[in-house]
């Protein structure tokens, strides 16, 4: 198992300094290798390496050599995403991954000792409670960046633990994930209340409101606003999260929905209330908390599942009427949210041959 957490970082004045000219180094060593990947249309390591690594210590002499690889990793990577057709750039201020040769972190303490081209500053962490439970795991890489907004630098360590032993029994459930409702649950369960609607429609209200005033009292409050609303449906997907994943089922199938905001949709204030909501990471959260209890995330074919009868089989776009489902075929009555789990629950079923250790995507639903 892999995760990552974060921590703000508590520097002195003198050791910012530091850290920011330790950040506009490692963002120039990387457009030293990004440049030559790309002029050379390629994003092989050994290759950007034996051509850069002399002219970047000659040009950047204070950037410690691990940051100097670390930047070229990084420039290959961005060159192989973009199969070397443009060039990547990086900010001055970018975020700076470091290995262990670099930086030493210590959980317990709250102690942090960092390369930086002025030689290794200290920091210090607060460790939350919560966090306890890694102290056991082991330490593979950091990174450091920078929040322009706050001023503030963090420390994001990645962690690896065992995975736990998988479950031998599949006892799969459907998950449909909507606007009206957060998710249904193909075992009859809604997650939604008037609470979480009128907060989503009250923030954006305000949000339309600050808007249109454009002061700097009304810019200072869109700033706080935005925090908060961030934290509300961070803190709603980890507790549907958390009672979906604490159930008895030990499968849960999920629509894929990764190209749901490229679709063509119904006006503007559709396309707000579907990008209000975080659907992703409602999924990140099921994943991890499923992997650590030794559970499975199936991704299915969105496609058809509010048509399709979860009695019958029959599909026809007609059979959906708002949240009321009635099947043309059979006759079979259902609320559309709980149908649709349903199906995508059937859809998990069929892909349960081919589940991996870790989350999948399975492109077949069932017919």
């Amino acid at each position: 198992m892999l995760r990552t957490i974060t921590f703000k970082l508590r520097l002195t004045n003198q050791d910012r300094e530091a850290l920011s000219k330790t950040m506009r180094a490692y963002a120039e060593a990387f457009s030293i290798s990004a440049k030559w990947g790309y002029d050379n249309q390629s994003w092989n390591r050994v290759d950007n390496h034996n051509a850069t690594y002399k002219l970047t210590r000659q040009s950047i002499p204070d950037l410690p050599s691990s940051l100097v690889q670390g930047a070229r990793d990084c420039a290959c990577e961005a060159l192989k995403a973009v199969k070397c057709e443009t060039l990547p750039e990086r900010k001055p201020l970018s975020a700076m991954r470091y290995n262990q040769r670099v930086i030493t972190v210590n959980l317990i303490h709250g102690l942090a000792s960092i390369a930086s081209t002025n030689g290794r500053i200290k920091a210090t962490f607060f460790v939350p409670s919560h966090y306890r439970d890694y102290l056991s795991w082991t330490i593979k890489s950091s990174t450091i960046s920078y929040d322009r907004r706050n001023k503030t630098f963090y420390l994001h360590v990645s962690l690896e633990y065992n995975d736990p032993e998988k479950v031998a029994n599949l006892e799969v459930l459907g998950i449909d994930r909507g606007i009206v409702n957060i998710a249904v649950c193909s075992d009859n369960t809604f997650y939604n209340s008037k609470q979480i609607k009128n907060r989503r429609a009250r923030y954006a209200y305000l949000r339309k409101e600050l808007q249109s005033k454009g002061t700097k009292s009304a810019k200072r409050k869109l700033k706080r606003m935005s925090g908060e609303e961030r934290r509300f449906v961070t803190d709603v997907n980890h507790c549907i999260s958390k009672q979906i994943v604490n159930s008895e089922y030990t499968v849960f199938a999920l629509e894929d929905l990764s190209k749901i905001r490229v679709q063509k949709r119904r006006g503007k204030e559709f396309d707000r209330k579907l990008n209000n909501w975080s659907f992703y990471q409602l999924e990140q959260f099921l994943g991890y908390k499923a992997e650590a209890l030794g559970k499975h995330v199936l991704l299915v074919d969105a496609r058809y599942t509010s048509q399709k009868c979860s009695n019958c089989g029959h599909t026809y776009k007609g059979n959906r009427e708002g949240s009321a489902f009635r099947c043309r075929k059979c006759g079979f009555e259902l609320h559309a949210d709980l149908n649709a789990s349903r199906n995508i629950a059937q859809a998990g079923i069929s892909c349960l041959s081919r589940l991996p250790s870790q989350p999948a995507k399975c492109d077949t639903i069932s017919t």
